[in-house]
């Protein structure tokens, strides 16, 4: 990744502290990363003191998890739309840089899940456009 994603700070959140160490262990030499499993005790903590990042990271591995849900419990549910939203889950849907929800496919490959960090860190770096200047 490069240089200038060296400040941008994630948010990782997951049911699985092994999935959670595993992708903060991947990312945490480019990025400053933050880990929060929804079955730690920390996760009652107020969510507010985690502060402001630039990226959240939702990572699902259990079939029944839901990513919304899995917000809502962790007191996240109000920054949907607010930063962008990478959500890692065996069930695939339409996902639109626009809307800042991108999804993908678990099981990742560590290549796969550092190139889809960048381009989404990086877009979010850029100025934004409106529609009507945005090229097709």
């Amino acid at each position: 990744m490069v240089a200038d994603l060296a400040r941008k700070r994630v948010l990782v959140l997951s049911d699985n502290d092994g999935l959670s160490r595993a992708i903060e262990l991947n990312l945490n030499r480019h990025l400053e990363v933050v880990r929060l499993t929804l079955s730690s005790p920390r996760q009652r903590e107020n969510q507010a003191e985690l502060g402001d990042f630039d990226m959240i990271v939702v990572a699902m591995s259990l079939p029944t998890s839901e990513p919304v849900v899995a917000l809502a419990r962790a007191s996240l549910a109000g920054r949907i739309g607010q930063v962008p939203l990478l959500i890692i889950s065996d069930r695939p849907f339409h996902s639109d840089l626009d809307d800042q929800i991108i999804h993908l496919d678990f099981p990742f490959d560590i290549d796969g899940l550092h190139d889809k960090v960048k381009e989404i860190l990086q877009r979010g770096s850029e100025p934004s456009l409106t529609s009507a200047h945005r090229p097709r």
